[in-house]
């Protein structure tokens, strides 16, 4: 199992120019997009803010709304008639106060692809660390994470032709996120549960 976990670590990290110790497996898109945006508002005492669309998936929209009622703000960007979110509406509402910048890379009902380096630049300039929801777009368009400034980013294995119930989170060497299940110390201490190999 060991090594079948490593291989498969490796594939999907070349998969998507991301280093093995950069993949954490997960149960899925929805489980990865709650470890991000929980995992991120708790490592946070300061309660600042987030940002996302309002039309991402449900795993991030409530995963939102949930951490709204424990009093962490998120300010949700409307997309434009054609389905695209601009650096400039971001612009617009971040501030030195916004920890997580959330936006899809594909959109699953309308298929647009957003312009994700563009999005990362902007949140970085303000300190913001950046989040995709790729679940639409791992396996279908090139994605370079490290190129286009990505700090953690969302998949799932049955999107991209691998079994249901398994997913992985890219977190970027450095980036500090809270673990969001607890138990034992698979997934290098930071995801607990016996990994499905």
């Amino acid at each position: 199992p060991k090594k079948a976990l490593a291989e498969s670590r490796e594939i999907i990290a070349s998969c998507i120019g991301a280093s093995p110790d950069e993949i954490y497996f997960t149960s899925g898109g929805t489980e990865s997009d709650n470890w991000v945006i929980k995992g991120s508002a708790f490592s946070d005492n300061e309660k600042r803010a987030m940002i996302t669309t309002a039309f991402e998936h449900h795993a991030i929209l409530r995963s939102c709304k949930a951490i709204e009622k424990l009093g962490y703000p998120v300010a949700y960007v409307l997309p434009s008639n054609e389905g695209y979110i601009s650096s400039s509406q971001i612009r617009e509402v971040i501030t030195n106060r916004t920890r997580l910048v959330s936006i899809m890379f594909a959109n699953n009902e309308i298929g647009s692809i957003q312009p994700i380096q563009e999005l990362c630049e902007t949140a970085h300039k303000f300190g913001a660390q950046f989040h995709t929801d790729a679940v639409q777009a791992v396996g279908h368009v090139e994605i370079d994470v490290h190129k286009l400034g990505i700090d953690f980013l969302s998949a799932s294995a049955h999107k991209f032709n691998g079994p249901k119930g398994i997913g992985f989170l890219y977190i970027r060497k450095g980036v500090k996120i809270r673990s969001f299940i607890h138990g034992g110390a698979q997934e290098r201490k930071r995801r607990a549960g016996t990994e499905n190999v």
